[in-house]
């Protein structure tokens, strides 16, 4: 030990130093500043919930927060009044074609069911081909880019689902609207006319759908047979 060492030792029990300072409690207050406590977090969630609620109960609210559910071509617009009027006959589904002229007019491949059989009647409107089968009061139709657009009131239930592992939409219970959106890209829809139940699902790129007066499980199992 140096002479150095030996007088800084000696000087030691003479020097006083300030004393230590507690750092603890200004860390836990830094770390409870920056996380939320966990009643204010609980309190948060809650009213977040009673606003989502509170959104769904009022009807106009509760249209703007559900009017943009779609699936592929078709979009869902959740209504509180559908409009007063009828029926429209005959449906606004096209051009009356052959299958052959069908098939040659767009560039996906159409898909028909062996199951239904061969349809009374084949439509054409753009890229959206359309079956009538007459014996079974069904219409199909299928597309890539020809969008449409339903308009559902209170009563008319929307049950969205996986089917085969692919989007399925099911709408059933009161009457709705369907209709072509216009070229113009706006959200009202054109040729309105009142629909029965309807299974829209989606095949690949392709958008389809299927309205008739038929149950969910046999509206599946029509589907399931389009190849």
């Amino acid at each position: 030990m140096t002479n150095l060492d030996a007088e800084l030792r000696g000087l030691a029990p003479f020097v006083e130093l300030p004393p230590e300072r507690d750092l603890a409690p200004a860390v836990r207050a830094r770390i409870g500043a920056r996380r939320p406590r966990p009643g204010r977090l609980v309190l948060a969630l809650s009213l977040l919930v009673v606003a989502v609620a509170v959104a769904f109960a009022v009807p106009p609210a509760r249209s703007a927060i559900l009017r943009w559910l779609g699936l592929g071509n078709a979009r869902i617009e959740f209504v509180d009044r559908l409009p007063d009027v009828r029926t429209r006959r005959p449906l606004d589904l096209g051009v009356r074609v052959s299958l052959d002229t069908a098939r040659k007019s767009v560039r996906y491949h159409v898909l028909t069911s062996k199951l239904l059989g061969k349809p009374n009647d084949v439509h054409l409107r753009f890229d959206q081909v359309a079956f009538v089968y007459g014996d079974h009061k069904l219409v199909a139709l299928q597309s890539e880019g020809t969008f449409f657009t339903k308009e559902v009131g209170p009563l008319t239930h929307v049950d969205r689902f996986r089917m085969d592992g692919a989007e399925a939409i099911w709408v059933s219970g009161a009457r709705h609207f369907f209709g072509y959106v216009d070229a113009n890209g706006q959200s009202r829809a054109a040729q309105l006319y009142l629909a029965g139940n309807v299974l829209i699902w989606q095949r690949g790129s392709l958008t389809l759908r299927l309205e008739g007066k038929v149950s969910r499980a046999e509206a599946m199992r029509l589907v399931r047979s389009f190849r």
